[in-house]
């Protein structure tokens, strides 16, 4: 059997599981470089009412020490029943997994694909009000912070500079 298929598959079962739960049904699962399951995971938006609880986030939540060790950096696949959102893409891009395989492309929500190509989601923000950097004294401290953070771990500073 397909390798893919057959974790799409173990997704479906997650998917299904949060559906006889009453959440929404889409399920994940994590697979590192030599096809071994990391975790499951499943949305539980309505079981853990927490609106951020996808079932890619959980999949990620669960696998976060995983996720950090160097070895799996860009390695690991997450498969999952449905194209990931804005937030899972999001997560996906920040935990560093290497490749996303998905058993159904979202047209309404899914994010995958535009952000792969490039385009922006700039109807899904119409209705957002954005106040960006009100307090200079903010911004510097928190500029500040985040220089502190990447110097502890031997980064060159990457945020804009404001100051």
């Amino acid at each position: 059997m397909d390798k893919d298929r057959y974790f799409l598959e173990m997704a479906l079962d997650e998917a299904e599981i949060a559906f006889k739960e009453g959440s929404v049904p889409i399920g994940a699962v994590l697979v590192d470089p030599e096809g071994n399951v990391l975790c499951k995971g499943r949305n539980r938006i309505f079981t853990d009412l927490d609106p951020t609880c996808h079932a890619e986030v959980d999949v990620i939540r669960r696998a976060g020490k995983m996720l950090l060790d160097s070895a799996y950096k860009n390695k690991c696949t997450l498969y999952s029943t449905v194209e990931p959102c804005p937030m899972c893409s999001g997560a996906i891009i920040l935990a560093d997994i290497g490749r996303v395989v998905w058993a159904l492309s979202d047209d309404y929500l899914g994010a995958m694909r535009i952000m792969k190509e490039g385009n922006h989601f700039r109807h899904k923000f119409d209705k957002v009000s954005v106040t960006a950097m009100p307090f200079r004294d903010l911004a510097i401290r928190s500029q500040e912070l985040h220089r502190k953070w990447d110097e502890r771990r031997g980064l060159e500073y990457r945020v804009s500079d404001i100051i």
